[in-house]
């Protein structure tokens, strides 16, 4: 993904089996059986049961697993991360996000949900001991992956329109001279007729 990141960050679009090759589905398995690994560990972090059929997932060594039980994935692109990686020489790197719990009722821990990155490419997670199903949004060879900025909205749009946006502005070295500065309006006066006037 490195090689080609503009055109996989830009596109929000790889292949698995560009990545592994033939043995892309297999592959494909371990890499969110990983995942599950660590969203486990996170859970035991904050003191959450991992369910029996969350473990029989992890034991499964078939190739067609399928989506892990009780946890959904989305595979998404962090837009404010691929333009600073595109256009100002960012580093890559890999973190954990902070992770959010949700208790039932009667105060018992049920549900955490939070995030991992590399470089650009978040995965984020919910993993519902009250939910036996689970998901990813990346089913088959196929990937194809959402927007997120944790900055504004607006910055999950395609990256490639938003480089003159004010906030991109105020990273860069030069000034952006397509940007528009901010103005403030003239005060107007009520006219006659008007919910004030």
């Amino acid at each position: 993904m490195a090689a080609h990141e503009s055109v996989i960050g830009a596109d929000r679009r790889f292949r698995f089996s560009d990545i592994y090759g033939a043995d892309w589905p297999s592959e494909r398995v371990k890499l969110i059986k990983y995942w599950v690994k660590h969203v486990c560990c996170m859970a035991v972090d904050c003191e959450l049961g991992i369910p029996e059929l969350l473990i029989n997932y992890l034991d499964d060594t078939s190739a067609d697993a399928g989506a892990p039980p009780h946890i959904g994935f989305d595979m998404l692109v962090q837009s404010d991360l691929l333009r600073l990686r595109l256009h100002q020489s960012m580093e890559y790197g890999s973190f954990i996000g902070d992770v959010s719990g949700y208790a039932a009722p009667d105060g018992k821990l049920v549900a955490i949900e939070g995030h991992t990155m590399w470089g650009w490419v978040m995965v984020t997670y919910r993993f519902d001991t009250t939910e036996p199903y689970g998901s990813t949004t990346f089913e088959g060879d196929l990937v194809q992956m959402g927007f997120i900025s944790l900055v504004s909205p607006e910055y999950t749009l395609d990256p490639t329109d938003l480089m003159n946006s004010p906030w991109m502005a105020q990273l860069q070295d030069m000034p952006n001279s397509n940007a528009t500065p901010a103005r403030k309006a003239a005060p107007t006066a009520p006219s006659r007729g008007d919910a004030l006037g």
